[in-house]
Protein backbone atom coordinates (compact mmCIF):
# COMPACT_ATOMS: atom_id res chain seq x y z
CA UNK A 1 0.00 0.00 0.00
CA UNK A 2 1.71 3.67 -1.19
CA UNK A 3 1.89 5.96 1.51
CA UNK A 4 1.24 8.96 -0.55
CA UNK A 5 -2.63 8.07 -0.30
CA UNK A 6 -2.86 8.73 3.21
CA UNK A 7 -2.77 12.48 3.17
CA UNK A 8 -6.76 12.89 2.28
CA UNK A 9 -7.63 11.18 5.48
CA UNK A 10 -6.31 13.87 6.92
CA UNK A 11 -9.00 14.62 9.32
CA UNK A 12 -9.97 16.35 12.34
CA UNK A 13 -10.96 17.63 16.21
CA UNK A 14 -14.04 20.25 16.47
CA UNK A 15 -15.01 21.69 19.45
CA UNK A 16 -18.70 23.57 18.41
CA UNK A 17 -20.26 25.93 20.28
CA UNK A 18 -24.52 25.05 20.81
CA UNK A 19 -26.21 26.54 17.80
CA UNK A 20 -29.89 28.45 18.37
CA UNK A 21 -30.10 28.05 14.21
CA UNK A 22 -28.15 27.38 11.12
CA UNK A 23 -25.13 29.51 10.19
CA UNK A 24 -25.05 29.86 6.71
CA UNK A 25 -21.80 30.57 5.09
CA UNK A 26 -20.64 30.34 1.83
CA UNK A 27 -17.71 27.83 0.51
CA UNK A 28 -17.20 26.92 -2.98
CA UNK A 29 -20.16 29.32 -4.27
CA UNK A 30 -22.22 26.90 -2.47
CA UNK A 31 -24.34 27.82 0.54
CA UNK A 32 -23.43 25.87 3.38
CA UNK A 33 -25.08 25.23 7.39
CA UNK A 34 -22.57 25.30 9.74
CA UNK A 35 -24.36 24.24 12.06
CA UNK A 36 -24.14 20.76 10.93
CA UNK A 37 -20.36 20.89 12.46
CA UNK A 38 -20.62 19.63 16.63
CA UNK A 39 -18.39 18.52 19.24
CA UNK A 40 -17.18 14.98 18.01
CA UNK A 41 -14.29 12.49 17.77
CA UNK A 42 -15.18 9.96 15.37
CA UNK A 43 -12.95 7.08 14.90
CA UNK A 44 -12.69 5.18 11.58
CA UNK A 45 -11.26 1.91 10.39
CA UNK A 46 -9.54 0.97 6.90
CA UNK A 47 -10.30 -2.17 5.16
CA UNK A 48 -8.41 -3.38 1.68
CA UNK A 49 -10.07 -4.96 -1.10
CA UNK A 50 -10.36 -8.07 1.20
CA UNK A 51 -11.98 -6.80 3.72
CA UNK A 52 -9.44 -6.93 5.84
CA UNK A 53 -8.40 -3.97 8.52
CA UNK A 54 -5.62 -2.50 7.93
CA UNK A 55 -5.26 0.98 9.66
CA UNK A 56 -7.42 3.75 11.67
CA UNK A 57 -8.04 6.85 12.02
CA UNK A 58 -9.47 9.35 14.87
CA UNK A 59 -10.90 12.71 13.11
CA UNK A 60 -12.70 15.29 15.35
CA UNK A 61 -13.41 18.82 15.45
CA UNK A 62 -13.09 21.76 18.04
CA UNK A 63 -13.91 25.85 17.84
CA UNK A 64 -11.04 27.93 19.19
CA UNK A 65 -11.20 31.71 19.55
CA UNK A 66 -13.12 31.94 16.18
CA UNK A 67 -10.90 29.08 14.76
CA UNK A 68 -12.88 26.04 13.50
CA UNK A 69 -9.86 23.06 14.30
CA UNK A 70 -9.34 19.88 12.77
CA UNK A 71 -6.95 17.34 13.98
CA UNK A 72 -6.52 13.61 12.79
CA UNK A 73 -4.19 11.34 13.66
CA UNK A 74 -4.22 8.07 10.77
CA UNK A 75 -1.99 4.76 10.96
CA UNK A 76 -1.37 1.38 9.31
CA UNK A 77 -1.69 -1.49 11.37
CA UNK A 78 1.80 -2.60 9.86
CA UNK A 79 3.51 0.54 11.45
CA UNK A 80 4.27 1.34 7.36
CA UNK A 81 2.51 5.23 8.18
CA UNK A 82 1.85 7.28 11.00
CA UNK A 83 0.38 10.86 10.45
CA UNK A 84 -0.85 13.51 12.64
CA UNK A 85 -2.57 16.68 11.32
CA UNK A 86 -4.02 20.30 12.01
CA UNK A 87 -6.18 22.35 10.33
CA UNK A 88 -7.45 26.05 11.34
CA UNK A 89 -10.15 27.57 9.44
CA UNK A 90 -10.84 31.01 10.46
CA UNK A 91 -14.54 31.56 11.11
CA UNK A 92 -14.62 34.70 10.18
CA UNK A 93 -13.57 35.01 6.48
CA UNK A 94 -13.99 31.52 6.29
CA UNK A 95 -10.41 30.75 4.79
CA UNK A 96 -8.04 27.80 6.19
CA UNK A 97 -5.49 29.95 7.74
CA UNK A 98 -2.92 26.96 8.88
CA UNK A 99 -1.85 23.71 7.79
CA UNK A 100 0.42 21.73 10.23
CA UNK A 101 1.33 17.81 9.23
CA UNK A 102 3.60 15.26 10.41
CA UNK A 103 3.72 12.06 8.25
CA UNK A 104 6.08 9.31 8.99
CA UNK A 105 7.05 6.39 6.44
CA UNK A 106 9.46 3.99 6.89
CA UNK A 107 12.00 5.46 4.76
CA UNK A 108 11.39 9.43 5.72
CA UNK A 109 9.34 11.84 7.80
CA UNK A 110 7.79 15.29 6.03
CA UNK A 111 7.07 17.96 8.30
CA UNK A 112 4.68 20.35 6.57
CA UNK A 113 3.80 24.05 8.51
CA UNK A 114 1.85 26.49 6.32
CA UNK A 115 -0.11 29.78 6.91
CA UNK A 116 -2.53 31.28 4.67
CA UNK A 117 -2.59 35.37 4.47
CA UNK A 118 -3.11 38.12 2.34
CA UNK A 119 -3.46 35.51 -0.67
CA UNK A 120 -0.30 33.83 -0.02
CA UNK A 121 0.49 30.39 1.52
CA UNK A 122 3.85 30.86 3.20
CA UNK A 123 5.75 28.38 5.62
CA UNK A 124 8.29 25.14 5.49
CA UNK A 125 8.33 22.02 4.10
CA UNK A 126 10.53 19.59 5.51
CA UNK A 127 11.84 16.09 4.77
CA UNK A 128 13.89 13.84 6.93
CA UNK A 129 15.20 11.05 5.44
CA UNK A 130 18.33 9.51 7.96
CA UNK A 131 20.28 12.08 8.94
CA UNK A 132 19.59 13.92 5.86
CA UNK A 133 17.60 17.12 6.06
CA UNK A 134 16.25 18.86 3.12
CA UNK A 135 13.41 22.32 3.54
CA UNK A 136 11.89 23.87 1.52
CA UNK A 137 10.41 27.56 2.19
CA UNK A 138 7.07 28.78 0.86
CA UNK A 139 6.39 32.64 0.53
CA UNK A 140 3.80 32.26 -3.04
CA UNK A 141 0.46 33.26 -4.13
CA UNK A 142 -1.11 29.98 -5.40
CA UNK A 143 -4.13 30.21 -7.87
CA UNK A 144 -6.70 27.71 -5.33
CA UNK A 145 -10.13 28.03 -4.62
CA UNK A 146 -9.47 25.98 -1.51
CA UNK A 147 -6.88 23.67 0.52
CA UNK A 148 -7.58 19.83 -0.31
CA UNK A 149 -7.86 19.72 3.55
CA UNK A 150 -10.65 22.01 3.47
CA UNK A 151 -13.05 18.97 1.72
CA UNK A 152 -12.63 17.16 4.58
CA UNK A 153 -14.01 19.77 6.96
CA UNK A 154 -16.56 20.83 5.52
CA UNK A 155 -18.16 17.69 3.02
CA UNK A 156 -21.15 17.18 5.60
CA UNK A 157 -22.12 21.04 5.67
CA UNK A 158 -22.87 20.97 1.72
CA UNK A 159 -26.07 20.00 0.43
CA UNK A 160 -26.39 18.77 -2.66
CA UNK A 161 -29.10 17.13 -5.01
CA UNK A 162 -29.52 15.09 -8.26
CA UNK A 163 -28.04 16.77 -11.27
CA UNK A 164 -25.44 18.47 -8.60
CA UNK A 165 -21.75 19.32 -9.73
CA UNK A 166 -18.69 21.71 -8.51
CA UNK A 167 -15.86 22.40 -10.25
CA UNK A 168 -12.62 23.79 -8.51
CA UNK A 169 -8.77 23.80 -7.88
CA UNK A 170 -7.66 22.05 -4.40
CA UNK A 171 -3.96 22.90 -3.57
CA UNK A 172 -2.63 19.34 -2.02
CA UNK A 173 -0.35 20.41 1.18
CA UNK A 174 1.52 17.09 0.57
CA UNK A 175 2.86 17.81 -2.71
CA UNK A 176 2.07 21.53 -3.23
CA UNK A 177 0.40 20.68 -6.39
CA UNK A 178 -2.77 22.24 -7.78
CA UNK A 179 -5.22 19.89 -8.45
CA UNK A 180 -8.49 20.37 -10.64
CA UNK A 181 -11.53 18.77 -9.23
CA UNK A 182 -15.08 17.81 -9.55
CA UNK A 183 -17.46 17.19 -6.93
CA UNK A 184 -20.84 15.79 -7.73
CA UNK A 185 -23.94 14.09 -6.06
CA UNK A 186 -24.08 10.46 -6.89
CA UNK A 187 -27.66 9.61 -5.11
CA UNK A 188 -28.53 7.64 -2.19
CA UNK A 189 -27.78 4.83 -0.25
CA UNK A 190 -28.29 3.15 2.69
CA UNK A 191 -25.12 1.33 4.02
CA UNK A 192 -23.86 -0.31 7.11
CA UNK A 193 -21.24 -0.40 9.43
CA UNK A 194 -19.52 -1.37 13.13
CA UNK A 195 -21.70 2.49 14.19
CA UNK A 196 -24.62 1.18 12.52
CA UNK A 197 -27.08 1.71 9.98
CA UNK A 198 -27.55 4.97 7.40
CA UNK A 199 -29.41 6.93 4.78
CA UNK A 200 -26.91 8.69 2.91
CA UNK A 201 -26.11 11.18 0.10
CA UNK A 202 -23.34 9.78 -1.90
CA UNK A 203 -20.10 12.01 -3.74
CA UNK A 204 -17.81 11.49 -6.21
CA UNK A 205 -14.58 14.06 -5.64
CA UNK A 206 -12.62 13.39 -9.09
CA UNK A 207 -9.51 14.57 -9.97
CA UNK A 208 -6.94 15.12 -12.40
CA UNK A 209 -4.52 12.90 -11.02
CA UNK A 210 -2.69 15.40 -8.94
CA UNK A 211 -4.57 13.91 -5.72
CA UNK A 212 -6.63 11.04 -4.66
CA UNK A 213 -10.25 10.15 -5.91
CA UNK A 214 -12.61 9.60 -3.37
CA UNK A 215 -16.19 8.43 -2.87
CA UNK A 216 -17.93 9.61 -0.30
CA UNK A 217 -21.01 8.34 1.44
CA UNK A 218 -22.96 11.65 4.26
CA UNK A 219 -25.77 10.56 6.61
CA UNK A 220 -28.99 12.93 5.51
CA UNK A 221 -29.83 12.94 9.54
CA UNK A 222 -28.57 16.38 11.25
CA UNK A 223 -26.41 16.65 12.38
CA UNK A 224 -24.65 14.99 9.50
CA UNK A 225 -21.80 13.12 9.32
CA UNK A 226 -19.29 11.09 6.71
CA UNK A 227 -19.91 7.64 7.04
CA UNK A 228 -17.66 6.08 4.77
CA UNK A 229 -14.47 7.20 2.12
CA UNK A 230 -13.80 4.86 -0.89
CA UNK A 231 -10.40 5.01 -2.43
CA UNK A 232 -10.66 3.69 -5.82
CA UNK A 233 -6.37 3.35 -6.03
CA UNK A 234 -5.13 1.27 -3.41
CA UNK A 235 -9.48 0.11 -3.19
CA UNK A 236 -9.37 1.29 0.57
CA UNK A 237 -12.49 1.65 2.33
CA UNK A 238 -12.32 3.82 5.90
CA UNK A 239 -15.62 2.98 7.67
CA UNK A 240 -16.89 5.28 10.40
CA UNK A 241 -17.22 2.80 14.02
CA UNK A 242 -17.92 5.34 16.66
CA UNK A 243 -18.59 8.63 17.39
CA UNK A 244 -18.07 10.27 20.96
Amino acid sequence: MKANYLPFFLIIFVTCQPQEKPINKNWLGQSIDFSQIKEVINTYHMYDSTDSKVGSMVYGFSFENSMLVARDTSQFDDGSVYETAEFGLDTSDFELKTVSIDFSTQQAVLDIDLIQSEGKVKGNYVIMRDTLVTEFPFDSAYQHDVFRSELYMLFHTLKMNEGDSISFAALAPTSMAISLVSLSYDGSETITTKAGTFDCDVLWLRTDGKMPNNKVWISKVYPRKVIKFYVPGPELDIELVSQR
